[in-house]
Formats: C-alpha cells, sequence, structure tokens
C-alpha cells in the first residue's frame, strides 16, 4: 500500500458522488466543497486514481467508466405484474407495448405486451437500447429533474444507430424540451429502421421512474397518428402511474 492512500471509504464515496453531479473538479475545488485540508483531499484523490475510480486531466478530477455511469434509482414498486392499461391499448390498437427503466446510458425493458398482428416487433424482457435513440429512453430523461437529467445526460455517447439517431448534444436537449412540451416522446426510425415507437413517462411520487411505449411498423404508425395515440399512450401512462401509487 502506498504511503499516500487512506481508507476513509465515506469521504471517497463522496468524492465520486459530487464528481458524478459536477463532471470534473480540481484539488482545490474538492477542498474546499468539503472544506477538507489539502493533505487529506490530496490522499483521498490519490487513492481514487489507484484504484481507477476517478482519472487527471489537464482541467481536474472526473471520473472513469468503472464509476461513472449513472444509475436510476430503482423502486421495488415498479416490479409489478399486472398492468391491465397495457393489456388494453395493445389489444385496442394491435401493437405491441413495453415499459422500460434506464441503467446507465441505456434503457432496458422490464415489461412486454405482444401485440396481435402477424408482422409485428419482435422483442424480449432485458433488451437494452441507448437512450438518447429510444421513446423509452427520451421520455424517462426529458421528464427529469434538471440536476439528474444534467448528470445523465453528462455520460451519453450520442452513437448512431441509424441514420435518423441524434448525434448533437444541443439538438437533443432542444429535442428534449419539446418532447416534455407535448408530454410524449418519439422514436422515428432512430432505433432500426422501418420501427417508430410513441413512449410517455411513468410517475412514483411525483417523479418519473420509467416509460411506457407502444411500438411498429413505421407504415402501421406513421406520424400523422402520433397526436392520436399518444392521447391513448399518455392515458395509460397514467392509469399506471396511479396503480403503482396505491401499492
Amino acid at each position: 500500500m502506498s504511503q499516500y492512500e487512506v481508507s476513509t471509504l465515506k469521504k471517497g464515496l463522496q468524492i465520486i458522488d459530487v464528481l458524478m453531479m459536477k463532471g470534473e473538479m480540481t484539488l482545490t475545488d474538492v477542498m474546499e466543497h468539503f472544506e477538507w485540508n489539502k493533505t487529506t483531499t490530496f490522499r483521498l484523490l490519490y487513492t481514487l486514481e489507484k484504484m481507477d475510480f476517478i482519472q487527471k486531466g489537464n482541467h481536474g478530477y472526473t471520473l472513469t467508466e468503472k464509476s461513472s455511469k449513472p444509475k436510476q434509482a430503482h423502486d421495488p414498486v415498479g416490479d409489478w405484474v399486472s398492468v391491465p392499461a397495457m393489456y388494453e391499448l395493445s389489444k385496442k390498437l394491435g401493437e405491441t407495448m413495453y415499459i422500460g427503466i434506464l441503467d446507465g446510458t441505456d434503457v432496458v425493458t422490464t415489461q412486454i405486451v405482444d401485440g396481435t398482428h402477424a408482422m409485428r416487433i419482435h422483442s424480449t424482457i432485458g433488451d437494452r437500447d441507448p437512450a438518447h435513440g429510444s421513446a423509452l429512453g427520451k421520455a424517462i430523461l426529458a421528464f427529469m429533474e434538471p440536476d439528474t437529467q444534467a448528470s445523465f445526460l453528462r455520460y451519453l455517447q450520442y452513437a448512431k444507430t441509424t441514420i435518423h439517431t441524434f448525434d448533437d448534444r444541443q439538438l437533443f436537449l432542444y429535442h428534449l424540451k419539446a418532447i416534455k412540451e407535448q408530454g410524449y416522446a418519439v422514436d422515428d426510425e432512430e432505433t432500426e429502421i422501418g420501427v417508430r415507437c410513441i413512449a410517455a413517462p411513468i410517475y412514483v411520487n411525483g417523479r418519473v421512474m420509467a416509460s411506457v411505449a407502444i411500438s411498429g411498423s413505421a407504415s402501421r404508425l406513421p406520424r400523422k397518428l402520433d397526436k392520436t395515440i399518444s392521447k391513448d399512450l399518455k392515458e395509460c401512462s397514467r392509469r399506471i402511474t396511479e396503480q403503482l401509487e396505491k401499492k
């Protein structure tokens, strides 16, 4: 063990936590934030760097991949099994429906109700997609508290899955603002060519914790139907939210 390494776990975790929120900090920034002396702060930063939890750049310390990806708070109330509103809307429209939550910068499918069309989208529970291209992911990101949203957005890579996927941070921020104003998100062939998806947020205790979506071929879910379908979907999400808050 190096002479500089210390075992003050709580302080080390506090540093990781504040770096996750602020993105990058110098030694002086950390000192002033926690009101620690220089020696203690240096030893903590040195230890975290040696353990590969943080890295030192030209302008300060940042988190490494080992500790950087933010996690959405998991609430056991989300582990529901029966979601009547999903089944009813899927039956009405004949399309497959999903519920998803964020895991790092991906959205993970946790519930599926298969549609009735012979030609339909096939997915499985546990499937994941980059949040910035998925209607499920965007419907969660757009309705997060500003500080929480900023933390997640800091780690998005904006990789293109199709030619329609957002790869510009500023444009994506405008896109999220529009989603929040209209109350629903759309994946317009951003995850898969020929497939469109519409999603709405699900809340628990006033905070977005998941999203519900309907997905199908672009020919069956054209843009001209977005407003009509989104009304049904927002009512579905409202009913799911109500169901969860009763638990």
